[in-house]
């Protein structure tokens, strides 16, 4: 597949760390984009989920792979989502030549100016239910590691994989979204700051919409069961883009293996 040269790269919910992180996806995406700007738009490192144990080498990887993107000029920002907002204590910093900020103003070639955030802080479901959102992270996540079980047996007798994890958890959002209106929340406070569209991530479904105002609102989608990413070409025009890699082998890519502990210093540190 060919390099894809673009001016921008919007991407959200990467999840690393967590069982269904789709890391060699997020890999192979990362290594074909010429970019000039790379934006994280939160829960790129899931911090509910994450722990020592359960970290690969392919989340390692993915890291080193944005920092050397960032030393070959990109510009890189990150803005936190709920997954990672322990990194919300560094806005207004930057961590190895990615900056962090609660939100950026992305300005497109023609002159259109976006606001980009994760979104959750739009969101009264996570205000108001933190821990229950935090379970259900957790109930999610036995539940991938279940489902990840039942697949590798279903291989082994050459059926076709189920995916009931994601289905469960689509259920769940779905029944908060009829009660917290996210999206709609969204996109009005963005109007009234005078902003000519969003773009964000956070609920795991990519969208690309443009309003009767001619307001857009972008959702980068995620890379746990969707793979997609919100690219702006070199004449300012977006496009939501659907990554397709399917993992040569499924217990490969979705079950960590026994590895040597190291500090997060030690992976940061590790020449590119």
């Amino acid at each position: 597949m060919e390099k894809i040269v673009c001016r921008s790269v919007f991407v959200s919910d990467f999840h690393l760390g967590a069982v269904g992180c789709r890391t060699a996806a997020i890999h192979d995406f990362l290594y074909r984009v010429d970019c000039e700007n790379l934006y994280l738009v939160g829960d790129i490192v899931d911090a509910w989920v994450a722990r020592e144990k359960k970290w690969r080498q392919e989340d390692s990887n993915v890291l080193r792979t944005i920092l050397g993107m960032a030393k070959r000029g990109v510009n890189i920002y990150y803005t936190p989502g709920n997954h990672d907002a322990f990194l919300r204590r560094l806005n207004g910093g930057d961590l190895g030549f990615i900056k962090i900020e609660h939100s950026f103003a992305h300005t497109l070639v023609d002159g259109r100016e976006f606001l980009v955030v994760h979104g959750d802080l739009f969101d009264p479901s996570c205000a108001k239910h933190t821990r229950a959102a935090w379970m259900a992270a957790w109930a999610y996540e036995w539940l991938q590691i279940f489902n990840n079980r039942v697949n590798r047996h279903r291989k082994k007798n050459k059926k076709k994989a189920i995916y009931f994890a994601a289905k469960a958890k689509n259920l769940t959002k779905r029944l908060f979204a009829s009660r917290e209106n996210f999206e709609q929340e969204l996109v009005d406070s963005t109007r009234e700051d005078g902003f000519e569209g969003v773009i964000c991530g956070h609920v795991h479904r990519p969208d690309f919409r443009v309003e009767k105002d001619g307001f857009t609102y972008a959702n980068c989608g995620d890379w746990v069961e969707h793979q997609t990413a919100l690219i702006e070409e070199l004449d300012g025009t977006l496009r939501l883009v659907h990554w397709e890699y399917k993992a040569p082998d499924l217990e490969a890519e979705t079950v960590p293996a026994e590895r040597k502990r190291r500090s997060l210093r030690e992976i940061l540190e590790e020449p590119l």
